[in-house]
């Protein structure tokens, strides 16, 4: 068979979801944690409110997931200090099998896109690459970076450097639309959830497992 990359004269690319999938856990839980953290120590008690009446509501469920994500970023994005704490944290946390396919990738010659709904406040910390992810602006309404959303934003990314989608690596079925659109290309799960695979079985979505 011809690879289809070679035929349209495009770069192939892999794109790779962050949370749960390139890392082993969420990388906003390990951001607020460090970020708690620093404020204790430097004493910053007001801000360190905030945070913990933002993560109460979400618990009481009397607010969503976006609008804690919003008040956490507003809190501490002021402070870059603690970035490199969190970087090292995240690095402890990166999936080995995962790390191989980029490598892998990247030997081939392929190009590496990190595709996240995770802030890129601070993805620009973990991530030395190319990604697309959710813009943060104080004060602005957030547009998270996932579904139909992250499946424009990483058509427009390859549009732009000249790629044709080759492989999805992801844990969620939060990328279905990326991975519905990948049909002729390789899709790759991650341990996924029950529930990812439940959505997955309702679709005609072809994968693989690690």
């Amino acid at each position: 068979m011809v690879d289809r990359c070679a035929i349209e004269g495009a770069t192939p690319c892999m794109a790779v979801d962050l949370d749960g999938t390139y890392v082993k856990g969420n990388t906003l839980k390990i951001y607020l944690a460090c970020g708690m953290s620093y404020l204790r120590r430097t004493h910053r008690y007001k801000a360190l409110g905030r945070l913990l009446f933002a993560v109460a509501r979400r618990r009481l469920h009397l607010s969503d997931h976006k609008e804690m994500k919003s008040v956490i970023l507003d809190v501490l994005s002021p402070y870059p200090e603690f970035l490199p704490e969190f970087a090292g944290k995240v690095a402890g946390r990166i999936n080995p099998e995962v790390a191989a396919l980029i490598e892998e990738g990247r030997r081939k010659g392929w190009r590496i896109l990190l595709a996240t709904a995770a802030p890129s406040l601070y993805v620009s910390a973990i991530w030395p690459g190319d990604y697309v992810a959710t813009e943060y602006s104080n004060g602005v309404d957030m547009v998270e970076c996932r579904g139909e959303e992250k499946l424009r934003r990483v058509k427009e990314w390859m549009a732009g450097n000249g790629c044709t989608l080759h492989t999805v690596v992801t844990d969620h079925s939060d990328d279905l639309p990326l991975l519905a659109f990948n049909s002729t290309g390789t899709n790759i799960l991650v341990n996924p959830s029950s529930k990812t695979l439940s959505h997955l079985k309702s679709s005609e979505v072809n994968y693989t497992m690690i």
